[in-house]
């Protein structure tokens, strides 16, 4: 290491012109590191969502998520699968071996969902979500304007996400709580019977129309044209005139039945301050800036309204930005607080101007040269790296100071300034090298640690590292070459040689009597004269201090400060969407009457499409993402949160809990069950939960072993069927067709796609209403009650099953961030 000394002394212009470089960079890779709150962690996991609009959770289970997840077992790298059957929604997720590729996995992914699509029901479409920190919305929006939700989805898909998914770094933009829209075509019984025709001849009709058929090529006046048969159906007219074939001559669907644009019955309802709204999340590539899109994000807001008219309004609902722009603000203040500290302990022991600039010259120097690793390494600026930082900061000087004090200490004794810096250079180098390889060494084994924590805490580690290298660096070729140009030396004024022995006689003399030796050296003298004394208040502290870790809070991400909150509101199974959309709105008054809470956005019912069905929880429950003042004291304000809701009645079970779990953390302890029935599943979760009541530090156990719900459950007797001359398929074809609309292909409207319906099922208000349907037969009609048991059973709400077996998570929330009290 001293030969690096000796190196830049011999190359003062060179080592200059590195430093200016290195300076320049520094400063140019600073601005542009993107900027996130943590970094971007990717979990070996992908999400498989599918919706079936309508259906029980058993008939999910049955007819998705078992067959589903079957198709996806082999899939390289996985490790296990669990699905969680809901009221229409379908969830699978896929956990992968840590280092697997995901990219690969998500590609064989979809190749099982197509191989695996003629199992599953026509009208389900599953769709793959993979696990990165970087998947998470960056900004949520609510949107409203005077338009029916309807319209204004189909215009947000049609203006508002393109235009958002052009913005550099955007990933995609993903629209939900808006009901979709599909063609309904209302036979009319009397023209129908009328015309002679039927409701298959509206289907036939529709299946043999719109085609476009390639039939070759037409050779006219020189040129080779392509012939093709067939003209579009792209509009509700042309649906109207399309011909019934079978049917008197001239009858079109338009004259025997009513066509025109419906919504889609809702499963969910998304509201924003006390006004019904859409959802509209923005995630980011992997190499995406969080503050620069989200910053383009509102910028764009303006524009967006303006090109939606109708009064459209775009409300921010959550933004990782500020809290981003936050942490590194108080973060870069911490920093240069502690740079200022640090110059200001330098001169007062250095006592030399000179010196202390010197030395202060080589902690910025050295986390420029940081900036430009982690520009080289893809890291980011966020709170782990900053933290790093702000830890190096007091250690990046160190070095320095050795080094800068040595060598005035030298030219104090009167020596030329070249053979003062090596000679100080040289008696130092070994330790200072020692010194910081062996905090490298207690920093550098983190960055190799595998799974999530290794991911996590990796940039750190690096950053550290990084950092006290640079140091070690700065401190051997760019210190003594300042050295050399700012410090004076004796020698170099011209004394004799007599002068000059009598100078460093007086600065040795000087040394032993400075404040800092004639206090060190007694409390020195005293711990040698009774080692045993010593030793043994050594062993005492650090027994205490062992003594006293369990008594701090561990968690692997604490709060991150932000200015937001989540209250979640379980009803009774079975609630009906209107019945929790009315209790969800008692609590949102309560919430909007508090000081402090600024915006408050809820969604009841279950999302079926992507990242909001992630977040539902079931079809009766409510979630609502509270916006508060910065301001305000985020726990103080939580507890008034919970003490007002707990003056609601009927309102169900209500928590309340903080936004961390919006960055892909966890803030409880699970447990996971696993039991071959439902039945011994119940009995072990209730157990469990029990047991886990008197944990200490809890405030919360829950399982997610769902409730009952009541279904209408159909048994056909098969004898007596097949003796009326049908089977168990037809009867629940006819039933199928009986009580929901006939699908009918789609049509292509514009540049949207509508699903058609013929027919609006029948609505029953009883269950003897069912027991009377008429099914045909080969003698007659036939009541359904004859030939099958129509009763009301309780099945789950949802059904959560891994590797073949139905399991239970019993969740328990600690009291503050000290998880590991809690896990032990």
């Amino acid at each position: 290491m001293f030969r690096l000394a000796q190196l830049s002394l011999a190359n003062r212009a060179l080592i200059a012109l590195i430093t200016v470089f290195a300076s320049v960079f520094g400063v140019i890779t600073m601005a542009s590191l993107k900027q996130e709150l943590i970094p971007s962690v990717e979990f070996p996991q992908i999400t498989v969502l599918s919706a079936m609009p309508g259906a029980s959770p058993e008939v999910v289970d049955k007819q998705v998520s078992a067959p589903l997840e079957t198709a996806l077992k082999g899939v390289e790298g996985l490790e296990s699968t669990s699905s969680t059957s809901r009221s229409g929604v379908s969830q699978i997720t896929m956990v992968f071996t840590y280092g697997s590729n995901l990219d690969r996995a998500r590609n064989q992914i979809d190749r099982a969902i197509s191989n695996a699509r003629q199992i599953l029901p026509e009208d389900v479409q599953p769709q793959a979500i993979a696990g990165s920190i970087s998947d998470f919305p960056i900004i949520f929006l609510a949107v409203s304007s005077d338009k029916p939700l309807s319209e204004l989805n189909t215009d947000l898909a049609r203006l508002s996400v393109p235009a958002l998914q052009k913005l550099d770094g955007v990933r995609g933009a993903d629209v939900t709580g808006g009901a979709s829209q599909y063609i309904r075509i209302l036979p009319r019984t009397a023209d129908m019977a009328a015309a002679g025709a039927g409701v298959q001849a509206i289907s036939t009709a529709l299946a043999n129309n719109g085609s476009l058929i390639p039939a070759g090529t037409v050779e006219d006046q020189g040129k080779t044209l392509s012939l093709q048969i067939g003209s579009p159906v792209d509009s509700l007219e042309t649906v109207k005139g399309l011909p019934l074939a079978g049917a008197r001559a001239g009858t079109t669907i338009g004259s025997v039945a009513d066509v025109r644009i419906a919504e889609e019955a809702r499963t969910s309802i998304t509201r924003t301050n006390g006004k019904e709204t859409l959802a509209l999340s923005v995630t980011k590539k992997p190499e995406g800036d969080t503050v620069a899109i989200s910053q383009a994000v509102k910028d764009a807001i303006p524009q967006l309204e303006a090109e939606l008219g109708n009064n459209a309004e775009f409300t921010p609902v959550f933004d990782q930005a500020p809290f981003i722009e936050k942490s590194i603000k108080d973060l870069t203040t911490e920093g240069l607080l502690g740079l200022g500290f640090a110059v200001a302990v330098i001169l007062v022991f250095l006592m030399s101007v000179r010196s202390t600039l010197v030395t202060a010259i080589s902690i910025p120097l050295s986390l420029l040269i940081t900036f430009i690793g982690l520009s080289a390494t893809g890291y980011s600026l966020n709170i782990l790296t900053l933290g790093a930082l702000t830890i190096a900061i007091g250690r990046v000087v160190d070095d320095s100071i050795v080094v800068i004090e040595n060598i005035k200490r030298h030219l104090s004794y009167g020596e030329t300034k070249v053979a003062a810096i090596l000679t100080s250079v040289r008696e130092v180098a070994g330790a200072i090298t020692a010194s910081t390889l062996t905090t490298v060494a207690v920093f550098l084994p983190i960055a190799f640690v595998g799974g999530l924590s290794g991911e996590l805490f990796r940039p750190f580690a690096l950053t550290v590292t990084i950092a006290l290298l640079s140091s070690l660096l700065v401190s051997l070729t760019i210190v003594p070459v300042l050295a050399y140009w700012f410090l004076k030396s004796a020698a170099d004024s011209g004394l004799s040689a007599t002068d000059a022995r009598e100078t460093a006689e007086k600065a040795h003399a000087a040394e032993q009597r400075s404040r800092l030796q004639r206090s060190y050296l007694p409390v020195l003298t005293k711990t040698q004269r009774h080692p045993v004394i010593t030793l043994v208040a050594a062993a005492l502290v650090l027994g205490g201090t062992a003594a006293m870790t369990p008594l701090l809070a561990t968690d692997l991400l604490g709060s991150s400060g932000q200015n937001s909150m989540t209250v979640k509101q379980e009803l009774p199974a079975g609630t009906s969407l209107p019945d929790a959309n009315a209790a969800a709105i008692r609590v949102e008054d309560v919430l909007r009457n508090i000081d402090g809470i600024k915006d408050v956005q809820v969604t009841t019912g279950n999302a079926q499409s992507g990242f909001s069905a992630l977040r539902s929880t079931g079809a009766s429950n409510s979630s609502f993402t509270v916006v508060t003042d910065e301001k305000a004291k985020q726990s103080a304000l939580q507890e008034t949160v919970r003490t007002e809701l707990a003056t609601l009645t009927d309102a169900g079970k209500i928590t309340v809990g903080s936004q961390q779990g919006g960055f892909g953390t966890s803030s409880t302890v699970d447990i996971t069950l696993r039991a071959a029935t439902s039945a011994d599943l119940k009995t072990a979760s209730e157990a469990m939960v029990d047991a886990m009541d008197d944990v200490p530090g809890s405030t919360e156990v829950a399982t997610n072993l769902a409730a009952s719900q009541a279904v209408v459950q159909v048994k056909v007797d098969r004898a007596k069927a097949v003796a009326a001359g049908l089977n168990e398929d037809q009867v629940a074809g006819i039933l199928a067709a009986t009580i929901s609309p006939i699908p009918a292909g789609t049509v292509r409207i514009g540049t949207d796609d509508f699903p058609v319906r013929i027919g609006e099922g029948t609505r029953f208000t009883s269950i003897a209403a069912v027991r009377d349907i008429p099914l045909p037969a080969a003698a007659g009609p036939v009541a359904l009650g004859s030939i099958a048991t129509v009763e009301e059973v309780d099945v789950p709400v949802s059904i959560t099953a891994s590797n073949g077996q139905r399991t239970a998570r019993v969740s328990v929330t600690p009291s503050g961030a000290n998880l590991g009290a809690v896990s032990a």
